[in-house]
């Protein structure tokens, strides 16, 4: 690894040498500074950036934890490792970054928050420690753990380790002072309330609050997601409509939580520096996607593919940093896995759906593409493109009859809808593709 960072011109990195990938979930990337956020929430992620090769429109491949970070792990997408269902496990065998690694000689470890990143999941494929007891928690625990597992190395292999963390997941309302550091907390209203439940949030859909969540996930079986629970209060004649303020209230916890995170990835950064590491790893930040905040309605991530939910900040810093520069190239977190896997010189064959992103890293051109596609749960697939966005639901990516159908269906119909002015068929092109290769 030494070898190829020095020929790339990305940082010397003497013994001891890794990877380290830290990811946020339920991280909007458009709350950033490194991304043009102006709110001053991230200003140990945004010195990161300035030391690091950011990329500017990075999309997920899912809106939901455990395909994502499937995808993250696999270099595939999530509809090509299993059915996207409530079933869903990385099958036993799956070649993965980590087991690929592993098997070259890296020692690999993660730490992750459990939840949907639980060993179950069969996401520890190829990680020799797989420390999954932070229960749906934060870095703050699961970067302790990290540190401490890399102080109590005495293998000069080079390592890969993954760390993960809820901090801007759903609840929002994080640790003082960050929890109501931009809301009120006498607000008196229905997002006060929601913003202090666990799980809150998933009650909302349509610009309602229903007790009831199984109202909502009947409505997603029975209408297009898109529609935003429109017919929400059909169905919940007692639903509770949110008010602006709710709306409001909600985003700004949702902006405590995400300045919570940031400390808490200060605080990991730190240790990595007490431990003379940032000269010699390499530093990987990513979210495996983000997260609605009343856009039509709506919050969480399950029922959408827009860009509030599936544009991700993407950021690498090569050993000992570079001068912050930026890749406007439309890439995916299908392409983590062969770029890692060309920066350790490691054979990739096994990764064929994501491009090593390695050339953006030398200074040149990610690989050209026409747009990124991602999948969802609840029968939804989306292509992002140059000019805006292509989605459709009504099929999941399974269905032997959704080709016939996304070729026959009209835009701006029920189950297809766009965003964006300019000519949407290469998108429908695009989606045709993806599913022809399934």
């Amino acid at each position: 690894m030494l070898a190829v960072l020095l020929s790339l011109g990305l940082g010397c990195a003497p013994a001891p040498h890794g990877i380290i990938v830290v990811s946020f979930d339920t991280l909007r990337a458009d709350r950033l500074g490194a991304y043009a956020s102006e709110a001053s929430l991230t200003p140990n992620l945004d010195r990161f950036a300035g030391e690091s090769v950011v990329f500017d429109r990075a999309f997920a491949q899912s809106n939901e934890t455990v395909y994502s970070h499937a995808s993250l792990f696999t270099g595939r997408m999530p509809g090509r490792i299993a059915p996207l269902d409530g079933d869903f496990r990385l099958p036993k065998g799956a070649a993965t970054l980590a087991g690929t690694l592993a098997s070259a000689g890296w020692e690999t470890a993660a730490f992750v928050a459990g939840g949907h990143l639980s060993r179950g999941f069969g996401l520890d494929r190829g990680f020799g420690t797989y420390d999954d007891t932070s229960s749906w928690g934060s870095l703050r625990e699961t970067g302790a753990l990290a540190l401490r597992w890399l102080d109590a190395r005495t293998s000069s292999d080079p390592f890969l380790l993954f760390v993960h963390g809820y901090d801007a997941h759903d609840r929002y309302l994080k640790p003082s002072p960050f929890g109501y550091a931009f809301a009120d907390p006498r607000e008196p209203g229905l997002g006060a309330r929601i913003g202090r439940e666990a799980g809150g949030t998933s009650h909302v859909a349509g610009g309602v609050h229903v007790d009831d969540v199984g109202l909502i996930e009947a409505l997603s079986l029975a209408a297009p997601r898109f529609e935003g629970g429109r017919r929400l209060p059909e169905l919940a004649p007692t639903a509770t409509p949110l008010s602006a303020d709710d709306v409001a209230h909600l985003a700004r916890l949702y902006d405590g939580s995400v300045a919570w995170a940031d400390a808490c990835f200060g605080l990991f950064m730190a240790g990595l520096e007490d431990q003379g590491l940032l000269d010699v790893v390499t530093v990987v930040v990513l979210s495996d996607h983000g997260e609605l905040l009343g856009e039509n309605g709506q919050f969480g991530h399950r029922g959408s593919l827009d860009d509030a939910v599936t544009r991700v900040p993407l950021m690498v810093r090569p050993a000992g940093g570079v001068q912050g520069r930026r890749v406007t190239e439309l890439v995916g977190l299908v392409d983590v896995a062969p770029t890692l896997l060309e920066l350790a010189q490691v054979p990739q064959a096994l990764y064929g759906d994501g491009f090593s992103l390695v050339p953006a890293l030398r200074g040149g051109a990610a690989h050209a593409r026409a747009a990124v596609v991602s999948e969802g749960a609840l029968r939804l697939l989306s292509a992002r493109g140059d000019a805006g966005r292509l989605t459709s639901e009504g099929a999941g990516v399974s269905n032997r009859w959704l080709p016939a159908l996304l070729a026959a269906t009209p835009l701006d119909g029920v189950s297809l809808r766009r965003v964006g002015t300019g000519d949407p068929e290469p998108l429908r092109t695009a989606l045709l593709s993806h599913l022809a290769g399934m």
